[in-house]
């Protein structure tokens, strides 16, 4: 139980750092390749509404994150 908990909040932490990542080196890779960089914020941005949809659009972990928090 507690094996599983850890590994849904890791995965959370994961998925939010990768498309953090992805949306901070935009202006870093602007420089070299404009296409690229559109392409790396728009899969950020995409990676982060997933995250949200698939977090909060599930009925028992929104109930379970809205009556204990995130921890």
């Amino acid at each position: 139980m507690v094996f599983e908990t850890l590994t849904g909040q890791l995965s959370v932490v994961i998925t939010l750092a990768f498309g953090v990542l992805l949306i901070i080196l935009y202006p870093l890779i602007n420089k070299e390749n404009k296409y690229f960089a559109w392409f790396s914020l728009i899969i950020g941005v995409i990676v982060l509404l997933l995250l949200l949809w698939f977090t909060f659009g599930n009925e028992v972990v929104r109930h379970q994150i809205l009556k204990y928090g995130l921890h």
